[in-house]
This record gives C-alpha cells, sequence and structure tokens, in this order.
C-alpha cells in the first residue's frame, strides 16, 4: 500500500466485541437456508418419492449449488463450535478470532450475493428455490 503521510496505526479493535454472539446467532439462519434450499431441489429432483439419476442430471447445477451451500453451511457450524472449544481452552487469541470474524463475514457474504463454484459458474440462492 502507498504511504500518504498518514500514520498507519488502527485505533480502533479490529475483532467484533462480541463475536461468538454473532457467529452463533448466524448459524440456525443458515441451516434454514440450507434445509429450504434443499427441500426446493429434492422437489425438482425427487420421482416417485425417490431421487432421479435422470432429474439430478436436468438438474445439475442447482444439485451442484445445493452441494456448495451445504459445505458453506456445515463449515460455519464447525467454526463456530472450533471458536468455542478455544475458548474453553483459553486459546481463543486473537488470530483465531480473525479467522472465524473472516470466515463468517466471507461465507455469509457468498451465501447472500453469490457462491462461486468455479471460474465460470455462480449459484444464487434464487437458483436453488
Amino acid at each position: 500500500m502507498a504511504h500518504d503521510g498518514q500514520g498507519g496505526v488502527v485505533e480502533q479493535p479490529v475483532v467484533l466485541a462480541n463475536l461468538l454472539e454473532l457467529t452463533g446467532a448466524a448459524v440456525a439462519p443458515i441451516e434454514q437456508i440450507f434445509d429450504a434450499a434443499r427441500a426446493a431441489v429434492r422437489a425438482r429432483v425427487e420421482e416417485d418419492g425417490r431421487i432421479s439419476g435422470r432429474l439430478i442430471e436436468v438438474h445439475q447445477f442447482a444439485a451442484h449449488g445445493l452441494a456448495w451451500l451445504a459445505t458453506y453451511a456445515e463449515s460455519l457450524r464447525q467454526m463456530h463450535g472450533w471458536a468455542e472449544r478455544l475458548v474453553a481452552e483459553g486459546t481463543f487469541g486473537e488470530v483465531e478470532q480473525l479467522l472465524l470474524q473472516i470466515a463468517f463475514g466471507e461465507y455469509i457474504s457468498q451465501i447472500s450475493g453469490g457462491i462461486q463454484m468455479n471460474q465460470g459458474e455462480m449459484v444464487r440462492l434464487t437458483d436453488l428455490g
């Protein structure tokens, strides 16, 4: 970054004061979003009460997107649990807090705006139903 003569010291804390409260509160709504998406995709790929390989192929983009959403939801759940364990052990330092904060910020942003599945495909919640 170019030096413009301004001081580079950040006076305000970077880590959110109520980080674990915020991440914990985010897990259930993300799970609800995933559950709704799973039900919507299932409705597209189910035939006679069973998942149809043919319909999975027809709705491959939605199925692939659902897999990505599932991965994101589980990642956030696991990261929150990891942070709680570190707090209990007394080892939840600034680096760990920043990792948690960045992961939640990035993944929630992608879930709401679009998950980049590869260089050419981005899935949005509207694509899943």
